[in-house]
Parts: C-alpha cells; sequence; structure tokens
C-alpha cells in the first residue's frame, strides 16, 4: 500500500513538472526568438524554413536602431518615467497605507473602499478626459504629464498592497512605540517602513513594469519623437507602406526587456519575501 501511495506521488509530481515545463516553454520561447531574431541577418529572418538557431550572427540591427533612429532618446524617456513614477508611487504609497492602517478616523473604511473600487477602473476609461485635462493645461508632449498619469493609476493599487502589508505589523509595536514619544512621522520612518522593507521591492517592480511597459496612455499623450516611449517607438518602426525591419525591432524588444529582466533577478529574494510577508501571523 505504502509503495502504492509512493508511486502515486511520484507520477503526480512528474505530471506537475511536465506541466510546468510546457507553461515555462510557451513563457520563454518567445523571449528565445526575439533575442535569436534580434542578431540575425535580414535574408535569415525571412526565410521560408525558420531558423530556430541561428547559423550566423551580427549585430548590425543593435548599430541601426542606434544610427538611423532616436533609440537613445526613447530609452532615456522610458526609464525617466518609468523610474520617476516608481519613487513617487513608493514614498506615497507607504505614507497613505500607514496612515489608514495606523490612525482611526471619519471615513477611513470608505476612502479604503474607495481605493479598492479605483483599483477595479480600467486605466483606459480616463484616456479621453486626461487628454482633455492635459490639453488646457499644457501637459501633452511631456515627461511629467506621463508620470502624473502613472502615478494616478499605479497610486491605488501600490496603496492597495501597502495595506496589506502594514496590518500585518502587529499594533503592540506602535503603541510601544508612542509610549516611549515616538512622533507618528517617526514611527513611521524607524518602525513601519523597515518592517515592511522586503515588500517595498515588490509595489517598486510592479510600477516600474507598469510604467515601462505602457503603451495606451503613452500613445494618446504624446506625439513628438523627443517624448515618445520606448513601447511607442518600437510600434512605429512598424513599416506599412515598404519591408519591416524585424530585425531592428527585434533588437529593441531585447533592450527593452534588460531592465525589467535584470531588476526581477536582482531584486528576486526580496519579492519572495514581500509576497510571503503575510502568510504566517504571530
Amino acid at each position: 500500500m505504502r509503495g502504492r501511495r509512493l508511486k502515486r506521488k511520484n507520477l503526480v509530481q512528474a505530471g506537475i513538472f511536465a506541466g510546468l515545463c510546457i507553461c515555462s516553454f510557451f513563457f520563454i520561447f518567445p523571449i528565445y526568438w526575439c533575442v535569436t531574431m534580434s542578431v540575425k541577418y535580414k535574408e535569415d529572418i525571412l526565410t521560408t524554413v525558420p531558423q530556430y538557431v541561428p547559423t550566423r550572427v551580427t549585430m548590425q540591427n543593435y548599430l541601426e536602431i542606434f544610427k538611423n533612429s532616436q533609440f537613445p532618446t526613447y530609452l532615456f524617456n522610458s526609464a525617466v518615467i518609468a523610474v520617476l513614477t516608481t519613487l513617487l508611487c513608493v514614498v506615497v504609497a507607504s505614507m497613505a497605507g500607514f496612515g489608514l492602517t495606523r490612525f482611526s478616523f471619519r471615513g477611513n473604511k470608505a476612502v479604503s473602499l474607495g481605493i479598492y473600487i479605483i483599483r477595479m477602473i480600467p486605466g483606459l476609461l480616463y484616456t479621453i478626459p486626461l487628454y482633455i485635462i492635459y490639453l488646457n493645461i499644457g501637459l501633452l508632449d511631456n515627461r511629467l504629464g506621463l508620470v502624473v498619469a502613472y502615478c494616478t493609476f499605479s497610486l491605488p493599487m501600490s496603496v492597495w498592497l501597502f495595506l496589506g502589508f502594514y496590518e500585518e505589523v502587529p499594533r503592540e509595536i506602535y503603541e510601544s512605540a508612542s509610549i516611549d514619544g515616538c512622533s507618528s512621522y517617526r514611527m513611521y520612518w524607524t518602525i513601519a517602513l523597515p518592517l515592511v522593507l522586503p515588500s517595498i521591492s515588490v509595489v517598486a517592480i510592479l510600477c516600474f513594469i507598469g510604467a515601462w511597459n505602457e503603451f495606451g496612455l503613452a500613445l494618446t499623450l504624446s506625439f513628438k519623437d523627443t517624448s515618445k516611449t520606448l513601447p511607442i517607438a518600437i510600434n512605429s518602426m512598424i513599416q506599412r507602406d515598404r519591408d519591416t525591419p524585424f530585425g531592428s525591432i527585434a533588437a529593441a524588444g531585447t533592450l527593452s526587456m534588460v531592465p525589467a529582466i535584470i531588476l526581477s533577478l536582482t531584486m528576486q529574494k526580496y519579492i519572495v519575501k514581500g509576497f510571503t510577508a503575510g502568510a504566517v501571523k504571530g
């Protein structure tokens, strides 16, 4: 009987492993295909039989996007917007989450419920109102305008996450600090924030990747090449009246993936701690 159970357990584990391998293949293969296409010659890309493994390698596609386009400008715009959005969201959301969980005031639950409701509304619904507002106040084709828009849509999710992180901090810690004469700001900076520090990486990565990959708002609120972000620039490389430079598009896509991949790999241990912050109480 014990042997049958062990055999059944091994079969289940083998099935789970096989399923995970299949799912991983569907996630990893597009990245592999983009990277390999970025180092292929044009004639090797447009072949009847696809070359899954490049027979020859070239860096011409990467040189093309830096020489014949404003790719460095697009990259700089995306980096500035994503970093500023991440910093503002983390600072504001960490303070808002601390205030909503630490202090009891009239309308506390209504504010928290409003955050949940706002988070459920798709951001593209605000595209037309934002365009009209930005047109009147002169924020179109402006990096600051995109930062404000991205913060507006990232803050509800960020505050919602911080609410869950702060709720796991025992209130006795706050009470002890208050008895010792600790001010609210000092309590936030020296006690609450260090306790949820691993969780900050979760919010930061989600905000950064969201701002880095955002397409709809950037397409609506920016028109000039000097203010376009990387996703818009890559989309504009598609030529409808002549041959599309697939190699250059793949090179630009590969470079656009690098910051998110590096950030995720370097912050992996903090991400795991952040997601499991509330798994065990006590």
